[in-house]
């Protein structure tokens, strides 16, 4: 598959009262067309930052960003058409994201007036709606009378009303009950396969990831730790963060107990983001750190199989 986005040396700093926030530090990664590329990562990680970049919300302190071939922050200021077009986005809250003083159908037709104005809007939106297993007749309701997961499907919905590419996904389900997450997870796979659509999903929870994700990439404080693809990732995780999430997740069978990792303890908590530690910013954490780890950023060293590791155990 081509590679449709592609991020290189990205970095996203902001200046404070109180010093420098390295929020995204040198990140590197590709996505490849057709594919759900999970970024995973605690709050504070830098995750939502990256997804910020992409949209333009934020331009980068460096670094690049291309979109099938193109430098897409140079026009970040303004954005073209076809890239609004071709990149949407679907936030955590559903909630704050959907103007309540508008109508279903007014929040659809916009997106279709604006990207395809040759279609019939109306049968357009209905169709919109079917897609994501909602009532036509939800089209004259308001997003207040609508459940959460329902507001979610809306802001699907939208999202899919100027037939994009790409589609970046903020956390789409965890401000959701845990009951309608998987009716969320369902149609955004069903669409992915109808639309051909390429997904960059952002979230904390890696066993989500084990069932929908093709690849798979840590972020630690504005860095990426460790990226593979999602079987070998779950099957042979290498940075000593990644063991300690994979072998933090529930579960509820010995079966799949003896599937995770050893349990690694880490020691201490997530350093704020205008204290990062120096060389490695998770060795203050870390059960097997060496004297290299405290003065020596490691690189993202490829280990072959698509598997890429920073950490100076490898």
């Amino acid at each position: 598959m081509d590679t449709i986005l592609e991020l290189r040396n990205l970095k996203k700093y902001f200046k404070t009262k109180r010093g420098i926030v390295k929020a995204v530090d040198d990140v590197n990664f590709e996505i490849k067309g057709n594919e759900i590329f999970g970024l995973v990562g605690e709050s504070g990680s830098g995750k939502t930052t990256v997804a910020n970049l992409i949209m333009g919300i934020y331009l980068p302190t460096s670094g690049e960003i291309k979109y099938k071939g193109e430098t897409i922050f140079k026009l970040a200021q303004k954005r073209p058409k076809w890239l609004k077009k071709e990149i949407q986005m679907v936030f955590q809250n559903p909630a704050s994201s959907l103007n309540p003083k508008k109508t279903i159908r007014q929040i659809l037709e916009l997106p279709i007036k604006i990207h395809r104005p040759d279609v019939p809007i109306q049968k357009t939106i209905y169709d919109l709606l079917e897609k994501v297993d909602l009532p036509t007749d939800y089209a004259d309701r308001h997003p207040d009378e609508l459940g959460g997961g329902e507001k979610q499907l809306i802001a699907i919905a939208r999202a899919l009303a100027t037939e994009p590419s790409f589609i970046l996904l903020d956390e789409p389900t965890s401000a959701l009950d845990v009951s309608v997450q998987g009716k969320i997870i369902n149609v955004l796979l069903k669409i992915r396969e109808e639309y051909k659509l390429t997904y960059l999903f952002i979230t904390h929870n890696l066993s989500l990831m084990s069932n929908v994700a093709n690849r798979v990439a840590i972020m630690y404080l504005g860095k990426i730790k460790e990226l593979a693809n999602v079987d070998e990732f779950f099957k042979n995780p290498m940075h000593p963060y990644t063991q300690m999430l994979l072998s933090s997740i529930p579960v509820v069978s010995d079966e799949e107990e003896k599937l995770k990792p050893k349990k690694i303890v880490s020691t201490g908590e997530i350093p704020g983001a205008l204290n990062i530690p120096p060389g490695c910013s998770f060795h203050p954490r870390c059960p097997f750190v060496m004297d290299v780890c405290k003065n020596k950023d490691p690189d993202l060293k490829d280990l072959g199989n698509n598997h890429y590791v920073a950490c100076h155990l490898y």
